[in-house]
Protein backbone atom coordinates (compact mmCIF):
# COMPACT_ATOMS: atom_id res chain seq x y z
CA UNK A 1 0.00 0.00 0.00
CA UNK A 2 1.42 3.46 -0.86
CA UNK A 3 1.75 6.48 1.82
CA UNK A 4 -1.02 8.35 0.02
CA UNK A 5 -3.29 5.22 0.25
CA UNK A 6 -2.30 4.68 4.30
CA UNK A 7 -2.61 8.74 4.74
CA UNK A 8 -6.68 8.34 3.00
CA UNK A 9 -7.14 5.32 4.93
CA UNK A 10 -6.10 6.59 8.30
CA UNK A 11 -8.28 9.93 7.35
CA UNK A 12 -11.96 8.25 6.76
CA UNK A 13 -10.73 5.79 9.84
CA UNK A 14 -10.39 8.88 11.93
CA UNK A 15 -13.75 10.55 10.45
CA UNK A 16 -15.27 7.61 11.16
CA UNK A 17 -14.25 7.76 14.78
CA UNK A 18 -15.51 11.68 15.65
CA UNK A 19 -18.83 10.36 14.32
CA UNK A 20 -21.13 10.35 17.42
CA UNK A 21 -22.93 6.56 17.52
CA UNK A 22 -26.80 7.20 17.58
CA UNK A 23 -28.50 5.42 19.79
CA UNK A 24 -31.18 2.77 18.43
CA UNK A 25 -34.65 3.17 19.76
CA UNK A 26 -36.73 0.09 18.71
CA UNK A 27 -40.15 0.52 17.85
CA UNK A 28 -42.24 -0.80 20.57
CA UNK A 29 -45.01 -2.21 19.13
CA UNK A 30 -46.30 -5.27 16.74
CA UNK A 31 -44.07 -5.51 13.45
CA UNK A 32 -44.44 -7.87 10.12
CA UNK A 33 -42.24 -10.71 10.41
CA UNK A 34 -38.49 -9.73 9.61
CA UNK A 35 -39.27 -6.30 9.85
CA UNK A 36 -36.40 -3.92 11.90
CA UNK A 37 -37.49 -0.62 12.41
CA UNK A 38 -35.02 1.45 14.39
CA UNK A 39 -36.85 5.04 15.30
CA UNK A 40 -33.65 6.77 15.76
CA UNK A 41 -33.24 10.09 13.95
CA UNK A 42 -33.98 13.44 13.74
CA UNK A 43 -36.85 15.63 14.19
CA UNK A 44 -38.03 18.45 12.84
CA UNK A 45 -41.19 21.31 13.20
CA UNK A 46 -42.36 22.76 10.00
CA UNK A 47 -43.42 26.45 9.57
CA UNK A 48 -46.76 24.90 9.10
CA UNK A 49 -46.75 22.66 12.46
CA UNK A 50 -45.89 19.21 10.90
CA UNK A 51 -43.58 17.19 13.27
CA UNK A 52 -41.02 15.39 10.72
CA UNK A 53 -38.91 12.25 11.43
CA UNK A 54 -36.27 11.19 9.84
CA UNK A 55 -34.94 8.00 10.33
CA UNK A 56 -31.16 7.23 10.64
CA UNK A 57 -31.62 3.78 9.04
CA UNK A 58 -34.72 2.66 7.06
CA UNK A 59 -37.30 0.48 8.06
CA UNK A 60 -36.10 -2.86 6.50
CA UNK A 61 -37.32 -6.43 5.43
CA UNK A 62 -35.07 -9.47 5.44
CA UNK A 63 -35.96 -11.86 2.78
CA UNK A 64 -34.37 -15.24 3.48
CA UNK A 65 -33.12 -17.18 0.09
CA UNK A 66 -32.60 -20.89 0.90
CA UNK A 67 -29.05 -20.17 2.49
CA UNK A 68 -29.28 -17.91 5.40
CA UNK A 69 -26.04 -16.64 5.04
CA UNK A 70 -26.46 -15.11 2.03
CA UNK A 71 -29.78 -13.06 3.08
CA UNK A 72 -30.49 -9.47 1.56
CA UNK A 73 -32.23 -6.81 3.21
CA UNK A 74 -35.00 -4.63 1.25
CA UNK A 75 -36.52 -0.79 2.43
CA UNK A 76 -39.70 -2.27 3.53
CA UNK A 77 -42.73 -1.97 1.08
CA UNK A 78 -45.91 0.30 1.11
CA UNK A 79 -47.80 -2.71 1.84
CA UNK A 80 -45.36 -3.29 5.07
CA UNK A 81 -45.22 0.42 6.13
CA UNK A 82 -48.90 0.31 6.44
CA UNK A 83 -49.26 -1.93 8.97
CA UNK A 84 -46.60 -0.62 10.97
CA UNK A 85 -48.30 2.33 13.41
CA UNK A 86 -46.06 4.27 14.94
CA UNK A 87 -48.17 6.96 17.36
CA UNK A 88 -46.99 9.93 19.05
CA UNK A 89 -48.53 10.82 22.33
CA UNK A 90 -48.94 14.48 23.27
CA UNK A 91 -47.84 15.36 26.81
CA UNK A 92 -51.80 16.84 26.73
CA UNK A 93 -53.10 13.32 25.73
CA UNK A 94 -53.68 13.08 22.21
CA UNK A 95 -52.46 10.57 19.87
CA UNK A 96 -51.76 11.76 16.49
CA UNK A 97 -50.60 8.51 14.14
CA UNK A 98 -47.79 8.73 12.01
CA UNK A 99 -47.84 9.04 8.26
CA UNK A 100 -44.77 6.41 6.41
CA UNK A 101 -44.22 9.38 3.54
CA UNK A 102 -41.09 6.16 2.78
CA UNK A 103 -39.04 3.60 4.52
CA UNK A 104 -37.28 6.35 6.06
CA UNK A 105 -39.42 9.52 7.00
CA UNK A 106 -42.61 9.72 8.74
CA UNK A 107 -44.77 12.85 9.17
CA UNK A 108 -47.47 13.73 12.50
CA UNK A 109 -50.22 16.23 10.98
CA UNK A 110 -51.52 18.19 14.45
CA UNK A 111 -54.00 20.69 14.13
CA UNK A 112 -53.37 23.18 16.73
CA UNK A 113 -56.56 25.25 16.32
CA UNK A 114 -58.30 20.98 17.90
CA UNK A 115 -55.82 20.82 20.63
CA UNK A 116 -57.77 21.69 23.40
CA UNK A 117 -55.14 23.97 24.74
CA UNK A 118 -55.89 27.74 25.89
CA UNK A 119 -53.56 29.85 24.70
CA UNK A 120 -54.71 31.89 28.00
CA UNK A 121 -53.95 29.25 30.51
CA UNK A 122 -50.82 29.97 32.43
CA UNK A 123 -49.72 26.16 32.58
CA UNK A 124 -49.53 25.73 28.50
CA UNK A 125 -46.09 27.02 27.82
CA UNK A 126 -44.48 24.62 30.45
CA UNK A 127 -47.62 21.36 29.11
CA UNK A 128 -46.07 22.12 25.50
CA UNK A 129 -42.31 21.99 26.46
CA UNK A 130 -42.93 18.75 27.66
CA UNK A 131 -41.28 14.90 25.98
CA UNK A 132 -43.31 13.51 23.59
CA UNK A 133 -43.68 9.57 23.50
CA UNK A 134 -43.76 8.16 20.49
CA UNK A 135 -44.11 4.66 19.94
CA UNK A 136 -40.15 3.64 21.18
CA UNK A 137 -38.89 7.09 20.96
CA UNK A 138 -39.10 10.23 22.34
CA UNK A 139 -39.32 13.76 20.89
CA UNK A 140 -38.75 17.25 23.56
CA UNK A 141 -39.34 20.76 22.04
CA UNK A 142 -36.82 23.09 22.16
CA UNK A 143 -37.28 26.50 23.45
CA UNK A 144 -37.27 28.15 19.98
CA UNK A 145 -39.49 25.08 18.84
CA UNK A 146 -41.68 25.60 22.62
CA UNK A 147 -42.15 29.42 21.25
CA UNK A 148 -43.44 28.36 17.92
CA UNK A 149 -46.37 26.10 19.25
CA UNK A 150 -47.27 28.32 21.32
CA UNK A 151 -47.49 30.80 18.34
CA UNK A 152 -49.35 28.04 16.07
CA UNK A 153 -51.96 28.02 18.80
CA UNK A 154 -52.58 31.05 17.74
CA UNK A 155 -54.52 33.83 19.31
CA UNK A 156 -58.00 32.68 21.05
CA UNK A 157 -60.64 32.83 18.58
CA UNK A 158 -62.88 34.03 22.38
CA UNK A 159 -61.34 37.78 21.90
CA UNK A 160 -64.41 38.00 19.84
CA UNK A 161 -67.27 39.37 21.53
CA UNK A 162 -70.82 38.93 21.35
CA UNK A 163 -73.47 41.36 22.10
CA UNK A 164 -76.70 40.70 23.54
CA UNK A 165 -78.54 37.99 24.24
CA UNK A 166 -78.79 36.31 27.53
CA UNK A 167 -75.82 37.81 30.85
CA UNK A 168 -73.38 35.57 32.42
CA UNK A 169 -73.36 35.01 35.95
CA UNK A 170 -69.64 35.04 37.18
CA UNK A 171 -68.57 33.88 40.74
CA UNK A 172 -64.67 33.22 41.86
CA UNK A 173 -65.16 30.33 43.18
CA UNK A 174 -61.46 29.83 44.42
CA UNK A 175 -59.16 33.18 45.36
CA UNK A 176 -56.56 31.46 47.51
CA UNK A 177 -52.95 31.33 48.09
CA UNK A 178 -50.53 28.47 48.25
CA UNK A 179 -50.40 27.56 52.16
CA UNK A 180 -52.66 30.82 52.80
CA UNK A 181 -49.19 32.42 53.43
CA UNK A 182 -47.27 35.14 51.29
CA UNK A 183 -43.56 35.07 52.33
CA UNK A 184 -40.88 37.58 52.35
CA UNK A 185 -38.18 37.09 49.58
CA UNK A 186 -40.43 34.07 48.04
CA UNK A 187 -42.43 33.33 45.52
CA UNK A 188 -45.87 32.29 46.18
CA UNK A 189 -49.11 31.23 44.19
CA UNK A 190 -52.57 32.82 43.57
CA UNK A 191 -54.62 31.21 42.21
CA UNK A 192 -58.24 32.06 41.03
CA UNK A 193 -61.22 30.41 39.30
CA UNK A 194 -63.81 31.72 38.23
CA UNK A 195 -66.73 29.91 37.27
CA UNK A 196 -70.35 31.32 34.70
CA UNK A 197 -73.80 30.36 36.60
CA UNK A 198 -75.82 32.08 34.25
CA UNK A 199 -77.46 31.37 30.61
CA UNK A 200 -74.82 33.43 28.77
CA UNK A 201 -71.40 33.50 27.74
CA UNK A 202 -68.91 36.26 29.02
CA UNK A 203 -66.04 37.96 27.10
CA UNK A 204 -62.70 38.76 27.49
CA UNK A 205 -63.19 38.10 31.08
CA UNK A 206 -59.75 39.32 33.02
CA UNK A 207 -58.80 39.79 36.60
CA UNK A 208 -56.80 42.37 38.18
CA UNK A 209 -54.78 42.35 41.67
CA UNK A 210 -54.97 45.21 43.71
CA UNK A 211 -53.02 45.61 47.02
CA UNK A 212 -50.88 48.04 48.84
CA UNK A 213 -47.94 46.21 48.20
CA UNK A 214 -46.10 47.39 44.76
CA UNK A 215 -45.00 44.11 43.87
CA UNK A 216 -48.49 42.56 43.72
CA UNK A 217 -50.28 45.57 42.61
CA UNK A 218 -51.48 45.16 39.25
CA UNK A 219 -51.44 41.45 38.12
CA UNK A 220 -53.38 40.49 35.82
CA UNK A 221 -54.93 37.19 34.82
CA UNK A 222 -57.06 36.69 31.41
CA UNK A 223 -59.63 34.43 30.98
CA UNK A 224 -60.80 34.77 27.57
CA UNK A 225 -64.40 33.05 27.29
CA UNK A 226 -66.28 31.59 29.77
CA UNK A 227 -69.55 29.69 28.24
CA UNK A 228 -72.35 28.95 30.70
CA UNK A 229 -72.16 26.07 33.12
CA UNK A 230 -68.47 26.66 32.69
CA UNK A 231 -65.51 27.49 34.43
CA UNK A 232 -61.50 28.34 33.95
CA UNK A 233 -58.96 28.27 36.63
CA UNK A 234 -55.66 30.91 35.95
CA UNK A 235 -52.42 30.44 37.96
CA UNK A 236 -50.46 33.89 39.11
CA UNK A 237 -47.52 34.26 40.43
CA UNK A 238 -46.58 36.74 42.79
CA UNK A 239 -43.23 37.56 44.82
CA UNK A 240 -42.39 39.96 47.72
CA UNK A 241 -38.85 41.63 48.27
CA UNK A 242 -36.55 40.38 51.23
CA UNK A 243 -37.23 43.76 52.36
CA UNK A 244 -41.50 43.31 52.68
CA UNK A 245 -41.70 43.91 56.45
CA UNK A 246 -45.67 44.43 56.57
CA UNK A 247 -47.24 41.56 58.48
CA UNK A 248 -50.49 41.56 56.06
CA UNK A 249 -51.73 42.47 53.20
CA UNK A 250 -55.58 43.10 52.03
CA UNK A 251 -55.83 41.35 48.30
CA UNK A 252 -58.40 42.83 46.51
CA UNK A 253 -59.35 41.34 42.78
CA UNK A 254 -61.37 43.59 40.22
CA UNK A 255 -63.13 42.06 37.26
CA UNK A 256 -63.43 42.76 33.75
CA UNK A 257 -65.64 41.67 30.89
CA UNK A 258 -65.97 42.38 27.41
CA UNK A 259 -69.69 43.43 27.69
CA UNK A 260 -69.40 45.65 30.67
CA UNK A 261 -71.12 42.73 32.52
CA UNK A 262 -68.78 43.39 36.37
CA UNK A 263 -69.29 41.44 39.42
CA UNK A 264 -68.43 43.32 42.80
CA UNK A 265 -65.53 43.11 43.92
CA UNK A 266 -64.15 39.95 46.04
CA UNK A 267 -60.60 40.15 48.98
CA UNK A 268 -59.27 38.63 51.58
CA UNK A 269 -56.66 39.73 54.13
CA UNK A 270 -53.41 37.44 53.26
CA UNK A 271 -50.92 37.08 56.20
CA UNK A 272 -46.88 37.59 55.30
CA UNK A 273 -44.17 35.64 56.94
CA UNK A 274 -40.61 36.90 57.25
CA UNK A 275 -37.89 35.87 55.34
CA UNK A 276 -36.83 32.17 56.75
CA UNK A 277 -33.39 33.33 56.24
CA UNK A 278 -32.62 36.71 57.38
CA UNK A 279 -30.21 38.84 59.36
CA UNK A 280 -31.48 40.16 63.11
CA UNK A 281 -29.23 43.10 64.44
CA UNK A 282 -28.54 44.52 67.65
CA UNK A 283 -26.06 47.51 68.08
CA UNK A 284 -24.23 48.54 71.06
CA UNK A 285 -21.76 51.76 70.96
CA UNK A 286 -19.26 54.33 73.41
CA UNK A 287 -16.59 56.41 73.32
CA UNK A 288 -13.17 54.79 74.28
CA UNK A 289 -11.81 56.51 76.84
CA UNK A 290 -15.07 58.19 78.17
CA UNK A 291 -17.67 57.14 80.67
CA UNK A 292 -20.11 55.18 79.37
CA UNK A 293 -23.16 56.37 81.22
CA UNK A 294 -22.58 60.18 80.51
CA UNK A 295 -19.49 60.90 78.41
CA UNK A 296 -18.07 64.48 78.63
CA UNK A 297 -17.41 66.03 75.28
CA UNK A 298 -15.75 68.98 73.83
CA UNK A 299 -17.77 71.30 72.15
CA UNK A 300 -15.59 71.23 68.39
CA UNK A 301 -13.81 68.33 68.74
CA UNK A 302 -14.02 64.87 66.32
CA UNK A 303 -14.83 62.01 68.77
CA UNK A 304 -14.33 58.46 67.44
CA UNK A 305 -17.56 56.26 68.14
CA UNK A 306 -16.89 52.33 68.38
CA UNK A 307 -19.93 50.13 67.64
CA UNK A 308 -20.35 46.44 68.23
CA UNK A 309 -23.13 44.87 65.62
CA UNK A 310 -24.26 41.62 65.88
CA UNK A 311 -26.22 39.77 63.90
CA UNK A 312 -28.68 36.93 65.26
CA UNK A 313 -30.41 35.79 62.69
CA UNK A 314 -29.88 33.18 60.17
CA UNK A 315 -29.20 35.31 57.28
CA UNK A 316 -25.71 36.94 56.33
CA UNK A 317 -26.07 41.12 56.80
CA UNK A 318 -24.22 43.86 54.72
CA UNK A 319 -24.71 46.87 57.61
CA UNK A 320 -23.99 50.72 57.09
CA UNK A 321 -23.22 52.50 59.88
CA UNK A 322 -25.18 55.44 60.47
CA UNK A 323 -25.40 58.79 63.18
CA UNK A 324 -27.16 62.01 63.47
CA UNK A 325 -26.50 64.98 65.75
CA UNK A 326 -28.45 67.73 65.91
CA UNK A 327 -26.33 70.98 64.59
CA UNK A 328 -24.15 68.18 63.02
CA UNK A 329 -24.02 66.70 59.41
CA UNK A 330 -24.90 63.21 59.70
CA UNK A 331 -22.00 60.61 59.18
CA UNK A 332 -22.24 57.10 57.66
CA UNK A 333 -19.34 54.09 57.72
CA UNK A 334 -18.98 51.78 54.79
CA UNK A 335 -20.73 48.94 54.59
CA UNK A 336 -19.36 45.24 56.21
CA UNK A 337 -20.17 41.99 56.32
CA UNK A 338 -21.78 40.76 59.41
CA UNK A 339 -22.25 37.13 58.93
CA UNK A 340 -24.98 35.08 61.28
CA UNK A 341 -24.08 33.85 64.75
CA UNK A 342 -21.08 36.79 64.60
CA UNK A 343 -20.72 40.20 65.37
CA UNK A 344 -18.30 42.79 63.77
CA UNK A 345 -16.63 46.51 65.11
CA UNK A 346 -16.91 49.60 63.34
CA UNK A 347 -15.72 53.37 64.05
CA UNK A 348 -17.08 56.18 63.13
CA UNK A 349 -15.99 59.96 63.76
CA UNK A 350 -18.47 62.39 64.37
CA UNK A 351 -17.90 66.55 64.67
CA UNK A 352 -19.68 67.64 67.95
CA UNK A 353 -20.84 71.30 66.79
CA UNK A 354 -18.66 74.29 68.34
CA UNK A 355 -21.74 76.32 68.44
CA UNK A 356 -23.31 74.17 71.57
CA UNK A 357 -23.09 75.41 75.02
CA UNK A 358 -21.33 74.31 77.92
CA UNK A 359 -23.13 72.01 80.50
CA UNK A 360 -25.43 71.26 77.70
CA UNK A 361 -26.88 67.96 76.75
CA UNK A 362 -25.74 66.21 72.99
CA UNK A 363 -27.52 63.21 71.75
CA UNK A 364 -25.96 60.79 69.31
CA UNK A 365 -28.48 58.27 67.53
CA UNK A 366 -26.83 55.74 65.60
CA UNK A 367 -28.45 52.93 63.41
CA UNK A 368 -27.21 49.57 61.83
CA UNK A 369 -28.47 49.37 58.56
CA UNK A 370 -29.18 46.25 56.43
CA UNK A 371 -31.22 47.79 52.98
CA UNK A 372 -32.02 44.25 51.51
CA UNK A 373 -33.65 43.06 54.01
CA UNK A 374 -35.03 46.39 55.60
CA UNK A 375 -33.64 45.33 58.70
CA UNK A 376 -31.95 47.97 61.55
CA UNK A 377 -30.90 48.19 65.11
CA UNK A 378 -30.66 51.65 67.11
CA UNK A 379 -28.42 52.95 70.12
CA UNK A 380 -28.11 56.38 71.45
CA UNK A 381 -25.22 57.94 73.17
CA UNK A 382 -26.04 61.07 75.77
CA UNK A 383 -23.06 63.19 76.24
CA UNK A 384 -22.25 66.65 78.09
CA UNK A 385 -20.55 69.34 76.67
CA UNK A 386 -17.81 70.16 79.62
CA UNK A 387 -15.19 72.82 77.36
CA UNK A 388 -15.70 74.23 74.11
CA UNK A 389 -13.58 74.27 71.33
CA UNK A 390 -14.12 77.43 69.39
CA UNK A 391 -10.69 77.59 67.78
CA UNK A 392 -7.78 75.45 67.19
CA UNK A 393 -4.59 75.96 69.25
CA UNK A 394 -2.06 79.09 67.88
CA UNK A 395 -4.55 79.38 65.20
CA UNK A 396 -6.41 82.50 66.27
CA UNK A 397 -4.97 86.02 65.36
CA UNK A 398 -5.83 89.26 67.92
CA UNK A 399 -8.12 90.83 65.66
CA UNK A 400 -10.46 87.84 65.52
CA UNK A 401 -9.84 87.20 69.10
CA UNK A 402 -11.19 90.73 70.38
CA UNK A 403 -14.38 90.03 67.68
CA UNK A 404 -15.15 86.28 69.14
CA UNK A 405 -14.99 88.09 72.54
CA UNK A 406 -17.44 90.74 72.33
CA UNK A 407 -20.33 88.44 70.65
CA UNK A 408 -19.65 86.55 74.15
CA UNK A 409 -20.26 89.87 75.90
CA UNK A 410 -23.22 90.08 73.80
CA UNK A 411 -24.95 86.99 74.81
CA UNK A 412 -23.49 87.40 78.50
CA UNK A 413 -25.24 90.80 78.33
CA UNK A 414 -28.94 88.87 76.59
CA UNK A 415 -28.93 86.71 79.67
CA UNK A 416 -27.70 83.71 77.00
CA UNK A 417 -24.14 83.04 79.50
CA UNK A 418 -23.55 83.24 82.46
CA UNK A 419 -20.33 84.65 83.81
CA UNK A 420 -18.55 80.95 84.73
CA UNK A 421 -19.78 80.20 80.94
CA UNK A 422 -17.97 83.35 79.63
CA UNK A 423 -15.14 83.00 81.64
CA UNK A 424 -14.34 79.30 80.24
CA UNK A 425 -14.74 80.35 76.51
CA UNK A 426 -12.37 83.10 76.99
CA UNK A 427 -9.96 80.40 78.50
CA UNK A 428 -10.51 78.68 75.31
CA UNK A 429 -9.87 81.48 73.07
CA UNK A 430 -7.26 82.70 74.52
CA UNK A 431 -5.01 79.02 74.54
CA UNK A 432 -6.18 79.72 70.49
CA UNK A 433 -3.88 82.76 70.19
CA UNK A 434 -0.94 82.87 68.29
CA UNK A 435 2.04 85.16 68.63
CA UNK A 436 1.68 87.54 65.77
CA UNK A 437 0.54 91.28 67.33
Amino acid sequence: MTMRAVTIALYILSTIACVPEIQPRLYMGRLPPRVHVNLAGTFTLSAAGELALALADPCTDRIPPKNWETATSWHCDRSLLNRINVVAETPWGKQVPGEWLDGKHLVFHIDWKLSGLDPLDADVPAMVARPWMISGTTWTPSADETRQILTLLGAPTEAEIVSGGPLPDLEVTRFDIDGDTLHAGGESTLTVQITNHGPGTAYRVATTVRSGIMSLHGRRAEFGTIQPGTQKLRRIRLLLLPSETSPDTMLVLLFDEGNGFSRPSVSRRVPIAPPAIAPVLAVHCSIPGRSKERPELDAGEQVVVHCLVENTGTGAANVVLETSLAGAKPAASVAKHVAPQEDTSFNITIAVPRELAIDSTVDIAIVAVDRQFARSANTRIAGVIRKPKLCAAGQLTHTAYRAKLAELRAAMAAGNLTQEQFDRYDVELVTCLNDAP
